[in-house]
């Protein structure tokens, strides 16, 4: 933990909006909406325009506004944005698989220079300097309470890069990894002569060139990058924390186009972060699962992480948040274990294509209606702020496990299309509507649900059942840790797919590498569409493959129309491990077919997981927990059309939020939330 507080503030300051004539107003306005923390954005290209002309007059004034209205300052590189001397003088334009060109341009949020390559060593020794400029201007300001290292890192688009810069990088990467390229060469059964010329994926047929590459491209080059501005910073500041936040987290990714490893990055930076991937409206069920999804995944690689922009709406004319949607998503993120929410941001933009974009307040600065929400949260954060820091979530009886890898090789098969050309989609995402399929089911059956990643096995211990969404490239690494699982009574639900390819992205020659939590053999496997089968006198549609194990010492407990086994248990110890020749997570996504869920809940009744106290989804009830020491932090979230009562257990010691509470009984209206602290 990193602060004594939950971090509530915006983002303010990105060249060259607000207008300097607007500052000082604005930051005067802000301690009415409760508002503690402004970011500042440092542009390069705007802080740099000539290469060694250093000019920060927005940012010292900002700096001196801050201090003025009692702001705490977070400071954020825009280094994306960078100066056309990096270009031009050090060779910074990124280059495409087919040699083209990736100028760098203005966008709304980039405004101008986005983005050169920064494995392009001449390129970052610039950046650098930049960067060590800023640590040390800024660095020891009492107000400045954090940097942020990169806004919302990626590898994005498919393109980025080829250059000859990052050709030499791909290869020492490859080199640390394999030592000698005649171990690659074994390895994935490839033809290459050295780790100096190696192949870059020209596209996705191959599979392991475009694995290697999206790789090193998503993990290691990011966090290499995060690296080299978290080295600047600390040459001046040795204890202001450093973070990094996510654009597009790894557990909403779907294509190639746009990738970045949490679990791996996030390690780069003291802690981590994301941005909103999701819909910024929270007008259905599927769209508030959706952002609960996103905060249950952040919390699974950091549990200190922020929502570092949280959307009062997009704007651009289209898409404006009304009360109850920020609301849900405020009190969506301090339920879930949240340390800091950062909104993307104070005034509306007005420039480029983000017309009218986000704001809190309107481009001319007067408050829009859901900034009246920010207010009453911020009273409630405030008053009770002791409960709140330090806080975790309770721990839930079941984990989605998340392997990077295998999401990545569900992409790559996703992308095969027409010859030199990596932009096609079959819109399978096999991986990705597995897991979020899963996690609806189980939180429409109202089950608390965690993320534990699959680097991360010493935590399967710490649940009850664990489920492997598509999880094509199984390590055996996590074979022991299973092992102990089942043997002491826990319960593993492999879907389709389970330890179908071999490490080096290969088909397994049908045995399924898992021994010896059981001995399986993949017969048979076919893409299906419509299919059925018959459950407990219900019928339930297929997605996405059909495939027939043989599986030694298993009970079959569901069937295809065929006769084939659907699932399969297999005895562990005393534990279970059900195979299943069709995704339960992807077909409950696609069809919401009650029968998949009724039957998922047959397995978690008979491993001992327990439902929430009060949610229901069939009335609109959330429940979400946070445990402080000897208080429990009740969160309650009632998103049907009446009114509703509940009888809380145990000693109230405050509340907040929407409602009353009377003798213990908290009324809520509907689409009204909130909280009680509870003493055990």
């Amino acid at each position: 933990m990193f602060f004594d507080e939950i971090i509530h503030g915006t983002q303010y300051y990105r060249s060259p909006t607000p207008l300097p004539e607007e500052w000082e107003g604005d930051l005067a306005n802000m301690a009415d909406f409760h508002l503690d923390v402004i970011q500042i954005r440092i542009n390069w290209r705007n802080n740099e325009l000539r290469e060694d002309e250093y000019t920060f007059d927005d940012v010292d004034r900002l700096m001196e506004l801050a201090e003025k209205y009692n702001k705490k300052v977070a400071m954020k590189f825009l280094l994306e944005c960078a100066p056309n001397y990096v270009f031009h003088k050090y060779g910074g334009t990124r280059i495409g698989p087919k040699g083209e060109q990736i100028r760098g341009g203005y966008h709304g949020a980039f405004y101008g220079g986005w983005r050169p390559c920064f494995t392009n060593p001449y390129v970052q020794e610039r950046a650098v300097k930049f960067v060590e400029k800023i640590a040390e201007r800024y660095a020891g300001r009492k107000n400045l309470i954090l940097w942020n290292a990169w806004n919302e890192i990626r590898n994005k688009p498919i393109e980025d890069c080829f250059c000859p810069h990052c050709q030499k990088a791909f290869g020492k990467y490859l080199e640390r990894k394999f030592k000698t390229v005649e171990n690659l060469n074994a390895f994935y059964g490839a033809t290459e002569d050295s780790f100096e010329t190696v192949a870059l994926p020209a596209m996705a047929h191959g599979y392991w060139d475009m694995f290697e590459f999206k790789k090193f491209k998503g993990s290691e080059e990011l966090a290499n990058w995060l690296r080299f501005v978290y080295d600047g910073i600390r040459k001046y500041d040795k204890t202001t924390p450093i973070m990094s936040h996510v654009g597009y987290t790894s557990a909403f990714q779907t294509s190639i186009s746009d990738v970045c490893d949490d679990y791996t990055v996030s390690k780069a930076v003291d802690f981590w972060g994301t941005s909103v991937p999701c819909d910024s409206s929270m007008d259905t069920h599927e769209k508030r699962l959706d952002y609960l999804m996103l905060h249950d995944f952040l919390r699974s690689v950091d549990e200190n992480y922020f929502v570092h922009e949280i959307y009062p709406g997009l704007g651009m004319f289209r898409w404006y948040d009304t009360p109850f949607d920020l609301r849900f998503k405020l009190y969506g993120a301090l339920a879930s274990g949240a340390r800091g929410m950062m909104y993307w941001q104070y005034r509306a933009e007005r420039l480029g294509h983000e017309n009218d974009c986000a704001g809190l307040m309107r481009m001319d600065g007067s408050p829009r209606e859901v900034a009246y929400e920010v207010q009453k949260f911020g009273q409630n954060l405030k008053k009770d702020m002791d409960y709140f820091v330090g806080a975790k979530a309770v721990n839930a009886d079941m984990g989605i496990v998340f392997d990077f890898n295998s999401m990545l090789m569900s992409e790559i098969e996703d992308s095969w299309g027409a010859d030199y050309d990596c932009h096609y989609a079959s819109g399978l995402c096999c991986y990705r509507f597995a897991h979020a399929g899963m996690y609806r089911l189980m939180k429409n059956g109202d089950h608390a649900v965690d993320y534990v990643g699959v680097t991360q096995p010493e935590k399967f211990k710490n649940y009850k059942v664990l489920y492997f969404p598509y999880y094509t490239m199984l390590d055996n690494k996590i074979v022991p840790y299973l092992q102990e699982f089942l043997q002491n009574g826990g319960t593993v639900i492999a879907d389709e797919g389970f330890g179908m390819r071999a490490p080096n992205t290969w088909m397994q020659v049908y045995d399924i590498d898992c021994k010896p939590l059981m001995t399986a053999r993949l017969k048979e496997r076919r893409l299906i569409n419509g299919e059925t089968l018959q459950y407990n006198g219900a019928e339930i549609k297929v997605r996405p493959y059909k495939s027939e194990y043989a599986v030694e010492n298993a009970e079959t407990v569901m069937r295809f129309n065929d006769g084939k086994p659907a699932v399969q248990v297999v005895n562990v110890g005393k534990g279970k491990l059900y195979l299943c020749g069709f995704s339960l997570g992807y077909s409950y996504n696609e069809t919401q077919n009650q029968a998949i869920a009724d039957f998922a809940e047959e397995i978690f009744r008979a491993a001992g997981v327990e439902k929430y106290q009060y949610a229901n989804k069939a009335e609109g009830v959330y429940e979400k927990r946070l445990r402080n020491g000897d208080k429990e932090i009740v969160f309650l979230f009632n998103n049907g059309e009446t009114e509703k009562k509940f009888s809380l257990q145990g000693q109230i010691v405050t509340s907040g939020g929407d409602g009353c509470l009377d003798g213990g009984v908290w009324t809520l209206p509907a689409n009204g939330m909130g909280y009680a602290v509870i003493k055990a």
